[in-house]
């Protein structure tokens, strides 16, 4: 029998403790990461799921408000993060789980559920089966992004990944020492050449400075920031996000847009492909391919798409599924 508690403090650790033993969960499940956000306008409603005292998932979540309906909302503070779960559970349980949920939310009187699962690369264990179990019970996708990956290939040189043209950008560069990179914690230098890049798109950064330097001093290995110089001059820069044990995000990729036609930004790419590499990532998420300028966000961007396949990068759905019980 699953009974479902709601997250408090005592739980902690045990949740933390949890996710990297999980089939999928990522460092966005983690209570660490989200407790950043403690001063937004959210409320936290994350739920755990046992079986006796034996846990079988978690849930980071958060009560949001649409159109006056109070939703049971994925996590807004993280990219993605729908139920985490342990990876010995079956099919029944699968279901089990959501149909607890559900009860759950109804006898707590909110009026929808909202998922952001995570993309299938963070998955140890790949099976369909919950999402499958999502939509015969009546979830609809709601949102549907594009996402673009590369399996990291240990065996070769990094630039072998890259097209022929890119291949030649990149001898260019080195060869005539065009730019450098550190890594170092300057997320100072960073940040403003980020506001002017989000900019050209209408958009902000998801995080403010001050967040990001927040993250920083909480995950020192697991977030780390690629500043790109040309001679003393910051002029671009790449935040990754060590997501799991396997896997990087690139968060951020950011230059100065007098360096565009320099090709700085395939030079970034390639570099955080080198250090995710060198630190033993077996996958790169590059992030989502969307418009975030247009009335459609998740419109493809052909041009971002067809600049990422160019690094062998292949396409990866994010999806947020959602059921409302009272229209």
């Amino acid at each position: 029998m699953i009974s479902i508690k709601k997250y408090t403090e005592k739980f902690n650790n045990i949740w933390d403790d949890f996710i990297f033993k999980s089939n999928n969960g990522t460092i966005f499940h983690t209570q660490e990461f989200l407790n950043y956000h403690q001063n937004k306008k959210f409320i936290n409603h994350s739920l755990l799921f046992f079986d006796k005292d034996i846990l079988l998932a978690v849930l980071p979540a958060a009560v949001i408000k649409d159109n006056k309906k109070s939703i049971l909302h994925s996590h807004p503070g993280a990219s993605f993060g729908g139920i985490a779960y342990n990876q010995n559970l079956n099919f029944t349980i699968y279901s089990n789980l959501i149909s607890c949920l559900e009860k759950y939310c109804i006898d707590n009187k909110f009026d929808g559920i909202r998922l952001i699962n995570t993309p299938n690369i963070y998955h140890q264990i790949k099976d369909d089966s919950f999402n499958y179990l999502l939509q015969w019970r009546g979830f609809i996708q709601k949102e549907i992004y594009i996402s673009h990956y590369l399996i990291n290939n240990f065996q070769n040189e990094t630039l072998n990944l890259l097209n022929k043209r890119k291949q030649r950008y990149i001898k260019n560069i080195i060869q005539n020492n065009k730019f450098a990179y550190k890594i170092n914690e300057n997320f100072d230098l960073f940040y403003p050449i980020l506001l002017e890049s989000k900019k050209l798109f209408k958009t902000k950064p998801t995080h403010s400075l001050k967040e990001l330097l927040i993250l920083n001093n909480k995950f020192p290995q697991k977030i780390h920031l690629l500043l790109f110089y040309q001679d003393k001059t910051v002029v671009g820069g790449s935040v990754i996000f060590f997501t799991t044990n396997e896997t990087a995000l690139i968060f951020y990729n950011a230059i100065n847009p007098k360096y565009k036609q320099e090709h700085l930004s395939t030079f970034q790419l390639y570099q955080c492909m080198r250090f995710a590499k060198k630190n033993n990532k077996k996958i790169i998420d590059f992030g989502v391919s969307h418009t975030p300028e247009t009335k459609k966000p998740f419109d493809p961007k052909f041009s971002l798409i067809q600049f990422k396949e160019h690094f062998s990068a292949k396409g990866v759905l994010r999806i947020v599924y959602e059921k409302v019980f009272n229209e």
